[in-house]
């Protein structure tokens, strides 16, 4: 995979814009640590920085601050991702369904690397790179906030068109 520094133009910054981690009936956090179950996971429509049809549930912390946070994504089949990047590192595991990872700064589907269910991959700052799903797919990000997506596009922005 290919890292790229430079910038040829800056794209719009988007941020997930969530608070918490909201939807989750579950232990919380604290001395005993916590437990989070699939059954107990509240799906919500979004984020709003991502094109519609996906879900998403913040599992621990708040992808809008500084701190350390767990979010999956649920991703109905054919669903893409156009190409973007995010300005901290990002490590993703695969939980269900192939999530397809392209690199660069065009969709190209034929490019993708099919990653099935327990399939790990790790992006540093900047990576180019696009998605799309075979099935039913959920992944799970982990990151350090506040977590943006960067569009190389910014028409590719969803709420440039929806007003999200």
């Amino acid at each position: 995979m290919r890292f790229r520094s430079s910038l040829a133009a800056v794209p719009l910054v988007v941020a997930l814009g969530a608070s918490g981690a909201p939807g989750v009936s579950a232990q919380q956090p604290g001395q005993h640590g916590a437990v989070y179950t699939p059954d107990k996971l509240e799906w919500k429509k979004g984020p709003p920085s991502l094109p519609a049809g996906a879900e998403f549930v913040v599992i621990e912390g708040d992808p809008s601050k500084a701190e350390f946070f767990a979010m999956r994504l649920r991703l109905p089949d054919g669903y893409r991702i156009p190409p973007h990047w995010h300005p901290v590192h990002e490590r993703v595991t695969v939980i269900s369904g192939t999530f397809h990872l392209g690199q660069g700064e065009k969709f190209d589907a034929k490019a993708t690397q099919a990653l099935k269910a327990g399939s790990y991959f790790t992006m540093p700052p900047e990576m180019r790179h696009f998605a799309r799903a075979e099935g039913e797919t959920v992944v799970q990000l982990n990151s350090v906030g506040p977590w943006e997506i960067r569009y190389v596009d910014s028409t590719d922005d969803p709420r440039r068109s929806t007003g999200r």
